[in-house]
């Protein structure tokens, strides 16, 4: 597989682990109960394996890597970063980073969109959830114009996708298709869109 997977790609692969019945029943279950610690260890270990399907080695909390020299769960606080797979450990840039935001405060969404944001990588993303499906688009507005905007005004230029994938507890019975809605950053329209997968 590519190493700038398209977030496409990435999707399709989160989606094929998601739906594995080991994975689907205790983060459907977590989501309708709202066990936030529970919900995010198993969204992790989706995250994580999907990351490794496409051939990249995976860092997280739960998930040790010897990728680089320094051997670490988690880098520069992040809660899941992917690197290309290498013989041997040895300093590189991230291939993907991501934020798995159990909390609802768009704030704290935000903060978890501007710290993936800044990591120099080829795919940026961020899980968070809204409790109904009409909250949605508040929440992709108010990112737009907090954090993306500003965010590429200083990125110079480098190529890159952000990935914002939301679920919606209300869709928790659909899980997983009717429950994670994914979208990508449009810079030409400075939106977020529905992602075409």
């Amino acid at each position: 597989m590519n190493p700038a997977a398209a977030p496409v790609d990435w999707y399709k692969a989160f989606r094929r682990e998601v739906r594995q019945a080991r994975r689907a029943n205790p983060l459907r279950e977590a989501a309708l109960v709202q066990q936030l610690g529970t919900w995010t260890r198993c969204l992790t270990g989706a995250v994580v394996a999907a990351c490794q399907s496409l051939g990249w080695a995976a860092v997280a909390r739960g998930h040790l890597s010897e990728v680089l020299p320094v051997v670490k769960q988690e880098y520069l606080a992040i809660d899941v970063m992917a690197f290309p797979q290498a013989k041997s450990p040895g300093w590189m840039k991230p291939i993907a980073a991501f934020e798995l935001e159990n909390r609802v405060d768009e704030e704290i969404i935000a903060y978890s969109l501007w710290k993936v944001s800044l990591i120099r990588c080829h795919l940026a993303g961020v899980f968070c959830y809204r409790e109904n499906p009409e909250e949605i688009g508040s929440l992709l507005d108010f990112l737009a114009h907090k954090v993306m905007g500003r965010i590429e005004d200083i990125s110079h230029g480098e190529e890159r996708s952000t990935l914002l994938v939301v679920g919606t507890r209300s869709r928790g019975e659909d899980f997983p298709d009717g429950f994670f809605k994914p979208y990508v950053w449009d810079s030409a329209f400075r939106q977020f869109r529905p992602l075409p997968w």
